[in-house]
């Protein structure tokens, strides 16, 4: 540090221009250095070329020290005269933001003034300046500077993310070094006074330098009008506090005027460090307050020293009193119990964390927690539960925060105390939505009109002398439980912004559009379309689910005359419409992707192009970005073309016609007998050929993920949902997916080719091998062994337990399943951030991969795309001999984009996409979770009137009744086991240990072993012995695999007569065990519903005897004709797909022992009580009639469903 204020003294170079500001920015630097060494780091934000130094001036400062010694200080500050006002108005000719080397935005001419806050304004009022209503607003170097020396980090953080997103159009300006603007302190001047000085003289030098057109605002809550015309005169400018800004410029605005009156009354950290100034409180205020931190330069010196050790605090879901941090791969992670170790440190904060001793570390509990809220939050945690180890009774060091470097306060949704209603004071307690989350006090005045609704709300401080932090409400979104409320909660919750859920794009994103009505309809224009390869002639044709609408892709592949195939992969060619930096552009960036919910869906692109003109629709002409390769009969690739084309596609297809054509019918559903002629071979040969580069990337190590989705049936009039339905596996989605999987690889390779240190690649690291414990023994279990040294090494091991299991495809999908939820998450990186060795894609066995295939839904391929435009161009120009014309000036443009070739900015790019990538995958998690609940509630209800939410929140209006299914034992904990319901993708704990301790199994499940296991419709209607717990039992637990439940003798005989004919008087429950469950609901006023299990008994009923299990009825095969025909060999066909043990069998033994299972079934349950039970009962669908068991109890089903807990990319969603 001394060398640094040395280096100042001299005038020499101090810190470099190039110096990472954030890294300074974490050193305990005194404010007098900070106001000399920083300025010139803005500059360097804005990246302004430092040549224009024209001369330099002291400062002098006296500081007083901890010791009460006065120290000092000259500071050397250069001054210049080119700092650009950064405004498109500028008068000059050329305008001065074109003289320097700047990147920023400009002002504009959006609003007739512009506005200057002051540091009263922005520390308190700095959410108001977030809001996207206000642009054009001019934060200063002196306003900036001194957040950051009074370490103000989240609010000078705050305001510089509003300065570089270009939507907002404000800027940052440099008065401080500029020679027009800078002010030196006067003797016995307060640096209030100083910094307003500053202030006045920047916003005259904007009025004066804009020659009088633009006039300019100064918010201040410190200083008047009065007091500006103390200094000089003031034309042009006016100084207005923040309400009556509010009043004069916004005054039907309802939501800036409740979010004014709120922050007006928040409690900030700098009134807490007031009050305990005033108060003269200790370093601990009490026996029940928390610890001061201790002061940075201690944190730095000791987290360097590995004293401490440095982190993101992560809160368990499932069990709130823990945290941990991940320490150094000596320490691994540190645990920390309680709140009073955690320090006010909330989840997310990067902190400081000192070790306690070592007989103070612990084993991270085993237990399901008996708080439903947490239990509810555990099923988002796998990733924590498999990493952490916790199966594993492994001693934890612990510890205790010592300090907090970085906030992560948010806003939070929440919902009122219960009862604080009623309180007559003006503070109250709010619940968060999240468990994870303490309560936090807000100040309200009416109270009455927050309860019942969800609210939003921020922290502001968390004094040492406070059980709770202290926070301020924002504004409400609507009553808890209800639908829209719940949508927006969660929207908040994963930070998806307003501008893509509510306000759509703005006025000058919508002129960027092109024109497409229906008297107006968009056309190609004959200069471009010179420029692009045609294949409008070429049999292109896609491929998606039903009903789609915004197509990306498209496929064409052909045999040519020399034996060889040409196939091609054409995807939407955004970036043509979508030009970089334009508003749409900047728009599309923020959102970084579109958000799936159940029910809906927030664009990443205006429906014009989403749905339009990019969308690759039938018999119309499209612009692409085309990969071409020419393969052998093998499909090895001999030569690969990549560039701009026009193509017509001739049919979109659905995912099931496809399957229809591959499986041999001559006519599908909805397409006419004409486009399936045309198109069967086309989809048979890229079956042929897909099939071999598959298997060629299965035999380099290619994982076989398992991923699914579950989808919601809903009402057509009313709302509600009348199912839930697993999506169906078909050949023609592998297909598909390796022809995307093909596209982005050889994308990826040819982008890196052209960026070496830029290229947006994606890549999937090698898993911990620690995630690999509960796969390892699970199958050691069953006689096999793991070996997870490689991808390669583990996909070898799975392939043998399926070829040694074949009679066993449980098994075989479970240990798949298994095997992707050890797997780490993938991401986007750019090149230059790692070395070459870590491209690879562990899952997919690629060592280049991107995304490419998707620039409609996704902001990362729209990047690539306009990289291998890049790369296309740069060959076009050095090739004078091809056939295309010149490039457009778009696709030129292309080679001096500043975004392109910038590794660092590319990085920063990454990471903003992968946390909206990440983001919006937990809300549509979230999304799922709120409608299987809606499903729940729907179906326990005696009364099935209404389809929200809201009527759940009363008890008792309505009888509930028990909702019986089959479900699988997923997880083996200490005082239960977590349940996993295949057809619902739902989990959820099954407690046989209770919170005082008592061992306790279900009456039903007892009985149920000795006089047989009876079906669901008879379960659902029996006697609620379900609810009938057989206390005094006693219990032995293998974390692993299994519970041992054993019944003393006097304990059955309390629950048994003679009749009855005993209980089972030992119980085991094992891994994968199949069980039968009861569903109810968990109502919450500040949380969400919570579905929780009542175990019911084990083993689902058969309907058949040996053999195939079917259902009882022969409706597939009593169609007549060659439709029924053509359905049954489909039906054959795919069964004999789905198990390698039946294959071996001839279409004719498979359909024999298919009828004989069905004439088996129908004996064996003709004349049985359940049989007249079920004969009132809807059939079931005919894709659910061949299944090795019931639908419900299926593990087809439950693999595909099951890797809806893991949020990681598998090879469908990588594509």
């Amino acid at each position: 540090m001394s060398a640094l204020l040395g280096a100042e003294a001299q005038g020499k170079k101090g810190l470099p221009l190039d110096a990472d500001f954030a890294a300074v920015s974490r050193l305990p630097l005194d404010a007098d250095f900070a106001a000399v060494s920083r300025p010139s780091l803005f500059m360097h934000h804005l990246n302004i070329s430092p040549t224009a130094i024209m001369h330099k001036t002291e400062n002098v400062h006296f500081r007083k020290t901890n010791k009460n010694t006065v120290i000092k200080r000259v500071r050397e500050v250069y001054l210049r005269t080119d700092i650009p006002c950064l405004s498109s108005q500028c008068p000059m000719n050329p305008p001065c933001h074109e003289r320097v080397k700047v990147e920023s935005s400009l002002l504009t001419s959006e609003t007739p003034y512009y506005l200057i806050p002051d540091y009263s304004v922005s520390l308190r009022y700095v959410e108001l300046l977030e809001q996207e209503e206000l642009t054009n607003i001019i934060f200063s170097e002196t306003i900036l500077q001194r957040l950051q020396s009074e370490d103000k980090s989240r609010t000078y953080k705050s305001l510089r993310q509003v300065a570089k997103d270009p939507r907002r159009r404000s800027v940052v300006f440099c008065n401080e070094h500029c020679e027009d603007t800078h002010v030196e302190r006067e003797p016995n001047e307060s640096i209030e006074h100083r910094d307003w000085r500053a202030l006045l003289k920047s916003a005259l030098w904007y009025y004066s330098h804009l020659q009088r057109q633009v006039p300019i605002i100064l918010l201040s809550e410190q200083f008047s009008q009065a007091d500006a015309a103390e200094y000089f005169e003031i034309e042009g400018i006016t100084v207005l506090s923040a309400k009556q800004y509010l009043n004069q410029y916004w005054p039907n605005n309802s939501v800036l005027h409740e979010l004014f009156d709120s922050l007006k009354e928040a409690i900030l950290e700098e009134d807490v460090k007031n009050q305990t100034q005033e108060s003269g409180a200790l370093r601990k205020s009490s026996s029940t307050g928390y610890q001061e931190y201790k002061p940075l330069s201690e944190l730095e010196a000791g987290v360097k020293s590995e004293r401490f050790f440095q982190g993101v605090l992560k809160v368990r879901a499932n069990h709130r009193d823990q945290a941990f941090i991940r320490g150094n791969a000596n320490i691994g992670e540190i645990v920390i119990m309680g709140s009073e170790y955690r320090n006010r440190a909330v989840h997310g904060d990067v902190v400081v964390v000192e070790l306690l001793n070592k007989a103070s570390w612990v084993a991270p509990s085993t237990h399901i927690s008996y708080d439903p809220e947490e239990v509810h939050a555990a099923a988002d945690d796998n990733d924590e539960e498999r990493s952490t180890g916790r199966r594993h009774r492994e001693i934890k060091p612990t510890g205790r925060v010592v300090g907090v470097l970085t906030r992560n306060w948010q806003p939070y949704v929440a919902t009122l105390q219960e009862g604080s209603e009623k309180d007559s004071g003006s503070f109250h307690l709010v619940l968060p939505l999240s468990p994870i989350i303490p309560k936090i006090r807000i100040r309200h005045h009416d109270p009455k009109v927050l309860a019942n609704q969800r609210i939003v709300v921020r922290i502001d401080s968390w004094p040492t002398n406070s059980q709770y932090p202290n926070g301020h409400y924002v504004r409400s979104i609507g009553p808890v439980h209800e639908l829209d409320t719940e949508i927006s909660a969660i929207l908040i919750e994963h930070g998806i912004s307003v501008s893509q859920t509510t306000q759509g794009f703005s006025e000058g994103s919508l002129k960027e559009m092109p024109v497409n009505t229906d008297e107006n309809p968009w056309k190609p224009d004959s200069k471009e379309l010179s420029r692009r390869r045609d294949l409008r002639k070429h049999t292109v044709f896609s491929i998606d689910p039903p009903n789609c609408q915004d197509i990306d892709d498209a496929i064409s592949i052909r045999e040519l005359e020399n034996g060889k195939i040409e196939f091609g992969v054409h995807i939407a060619d955004v970036s043509f419409f979508v030009k970089e930096n334009s508003l749409t552009d900047l728009e599309a960036r923020s959102r970084g992707t579109t958000v799936y919910l159940s029910d809906r869906r927030f664009d990443m692109l205006p429906k014009v192009l989403s749905e339009q003109i990019c969308s690759l629709r039938h018999h119309v002409d499209r612009y692409a970005m085309s990969v071409m390769w020419t393969l052998d009969s093998e499909a090895n690739v001999l030569d690969s073309w990549f560039g701009r084309t026009v193509i017509r596609s001739a049919c979109e297809m659905e995912y099931e016609q496809a399957q229809g054509l591959l499986n041999g019918k001559d006519v599908v559903p909805n397409l006419d007998a004409k486009t399936c002629k045309q198109l069967k071979p086309s989809v048979v040969l890229l079956a042929k050929t897909m099939r071999k580069v598959r298997a060629r990337r299965m035999a380099n190590g290619g994982l076989e993920l398992e991923s699914s989705e579950v989808k919601f049936k809903f009402k057509e009039e009313g709302g509600g949902i009348t199912d839930i339905l697993p999506k169906q596996p078909l050949e023609v989605h592998q297909i598909i997916e390796e022809a995307m999987v093909m596209a982005n690889s050889h994308v990826a390779k040819r982008i890196y080719t052209g960026f070496r240190d830029s290229s947006m690649l994606r890549h999937h690291p090698p898993p911990i091998e620690s995630h690999f414990k509960m796969l390892i023994r699970a199958a050691e279990s069953r006689g096999f062994t793991i070996d997870t040294s490689s991808n390669l090494s583990l996909a070898n091991s799975l392939r043998e337990c399926a070829a040694k299991s074949q009679g066993d495809i449980e098994f075989v999908r479970l240990i798949k399943t298994m095997a992707t939820m050890a797997m780490s998450e993938a991401s986007y990186m750019s090149s230059g951030s790692c070395p070459v060795n870590e491209y690879a894609h562990y899952g997919l066995a690629l060592d280049f991969y991107t995304h490419f295939t998707s620039p409609i839904r996704r902001y990362a391929d729209l990047v690539v795309h306009r990289q291998l435009t890049a790369c296309v161009e740069g060959e076009l120009l050095s090739n004078k001999t091809t056939a295309l014309s010149a490039p457009s000036s778009t696709v030129s443009s292309l080679a001096h984009s500043e975004l392109l070739k910038n590794g660092f900015k590319m990085e920063q790019l990454a990471e903003h996409l992968n946390y909206k990538n990440r983001e919006s995958k937990f809300a549509q998690k979230d999304s799922t979770e709120l409608f299987q609940t809606l499903f729940i509630l729907q179906r326990t209800r005696r009364q099935s009137e209404g389809t929200g939410l809201g009527s759940a929140g009363k008890d008792g209006d309505e009888e509930e009744v028990p909702y019986v299914e089959a479900g699988i034992i997923s997880e083996i904990r200490e005082n239960g086991f977590f349940v996993f319901v295949p057809r619902l993708g739902i989990k959820g704990p099954v407690y046989l240990k209770e919170k005082s301790g008592d061992v306790v199994v279900p009456l039903s499940v007892l009985k149920s072993l000795t006089k047989g296991t009876k079906d669901k419709g008879e379960l659902q209607q029996q006697s609620k012995e379900h609810l009938v717990n057989v206390s005094g039992c006693e219990m032995d637990t293998d974390l692993m695999t299994k519970i041992s439940i054993s019944v003393p003798a006097t304990v059955a005989r309390e629950y048994t007569s003679d009749k009855d004919g005993g209980l089972a008087r030992n119980v085991q429950f094992r891994l994968f065990d199949k069980v039968q469950v009861a569903l109810r609901l968990k109502k919450s006023l500040a949380h969400r519903h919570s579905i929780y299990m009542t175990l019911i008994g084990l083993e689902p009923p058969k309907s058949t005897a040996d053999g195939l299990t079917l259902p009882s009825t022969n409706r597939l095969f009593k169609q007549k004709g060659s439709v029924g025909q053509q359905l049954k060999q489909d039906e054959v066909k795919r069964i004999a797909q789905q198990d390698p043990g039946l294959a071996k069998l001839s279409e004719r033994e498979l359909i024999q022992q298919i009828r004989q299972g069905q004439e088996e079934a129908t004996t064996s349950l003709k004349y049985t009580k359940s049989n007249k039970k079920k004969a009132g009962k809807k059939q079931p669908d005919p894709e659910e009639m061949y299944s090795q068991t019931r639908a419900e109890s299926s593990l087809y089903r439950l693999m595909d469903a099951f890797d809806r807990f893991r949020i990681i990319e598998s090879s469908e969603t990588e594509v």
